[in-house]
This record gives structure tokens, C-alpha cells and sequence, in this order.
């Protein structure tokens, strides 16, 4: 596995449902919809099959560099943000895992791949890397970049869980750094 950060420099970041000018104008353009439940479905970059991601009213979202929105729970979002002031936060940088295809495939990625929380599309490059994710299929190209954010293990080390996203290569190049290469 590879060790990544992301880069510490102020983001942007939006509370669903508190009327921003953001929220509002990624509505109008059909990138967030708010759902009859209350509920919001984001559309990011890896959004698949026309459905979005979903986000509860109270959630954070960001918005990549491509003009896609993301979120982030409220909960996670704000142990790890410190507030700059308006819509500007600082995000709380740890070192996280970082798989990319033609690694060497760790423990963590088989266990995604034998759980099929992820699978792995050879014939489909522009979506190679398919999940489901936020209440959504979610697929990436082979050359985007699977991130660990939290693997959970029980008392004898065995992998329970793993929280994971993927990001797309160029907004990875542009929002995280390498700090340790393949192990």
C-alpha cells in the first residue's frame, strides 16, 4: 500500500440545506437533488448509472476541482475540519492508505474484492473500479486512486470493515501527496 495526505490548504465546504449560493446553484445545474425524503442525491465524478450519491439534510459537501459535488457526514466532517471563517475550512490531514490498479494487492483490497464491496471491471476501463458507495453505484476509471479512510479489525486482526472512496487521478494529483511510496 502506498501512504498518501491530503494537501492541507483551505477547501470550500456547504451544509445541505442551509441555502448557499453553492447549494443552490449546483441545483439549478442538476448536480444536487433534493430528494421527497428530505434526502439529497449528489452527483460527483463517479457517480454511475444516473444515480447520485446520498447526503443528509445537515451534511457537508465540497466541490472538486471538475465542478462535481461530494459529501461528507456531518458528524466526520466536523471532527475533521477546523472553520477559517464563511465557507472556508481547513481540513485535519492523516495519513491514509492508497491503492492503485497494477499494485500489488494487500490484504485491504482482497477483502474488499472477496466482501465484493468493490470490484474490479478489466473490459471496462472508463469504469474499472466499481462500488457501491453514499447509497449509489459509484464507478472510476483503472487509472483513479481507491483511498482507505478507516479499516476496522476484530480482536484476533481480522478486517471487518473498510471505509473507502475513490478519487480520479487528476483530482487526486491536485488535492493529495504521495509520503511513502509502494511498500
Amino acid at each position: 500500500m502506498r501512504k498518501v495526505i491530503k494537501k492541507s490548504e483551505p477547501v470550500y465546504a456547504y451544509q445541505l440545506g442551509a441555502g448557499s449560493d453553492a447549494e443552490k446553484e449546483m441545483i439549478a445545474e442538476g448536480k444536487i437533488r433534493l430528494m421527497p425524503d428530505d434526502s439529497f442525491e449528489l452527483f460527483s465524478q463517479e457517480a454511475f448509472l444516473r444515480h447520485g450519491e446520498t447526503a443528509l439534510l445537515g451534511d457537508y459537501f465540497k466541490i472538486d476541482s471538475s465542478g462535481y459535488p461530494y459529501p461528507n457526514q456531518k458528524e466526520w466532517f466536523e471532527e475533521n475540519h477546523r472553520h477559517l471563517g464563511a465557507d472556508r475550512y481547513l481540513q485535519i490531514s492523516k495519513p491514509l492508505d492508497a491503492w492503485e490498479s497494477g499494485d500489488d494487492i494487500s490484504e485491504e483490497i482482497q477483502f474488499l474484492l472477496d466482501t465484493r464491496r468493490m470490484t474490479l471491471h478489466p473490459d471496462d476501463e472508463a469504469h474499472y473500479f466499481r462500488a457501491f458507495l453514499w447509497g449509489a453505484p459509484l464507478a472510476a476509471a483503472k487509472n483513479a486512486i481507491v483511498i482507505l479512510y478507516r479499516v476496522d479489525r476484530d480482536e484476533n486482526d481480522t478486517i471487518t470493515d473498510i471505509s473507502f472512496n475513490f478519487i480520479e487521478r487528476n483530482e487526486f494529483a491536485k488535492t493529495y501527496l504521495y509520503i511513502r511510496p509502494i511498500e
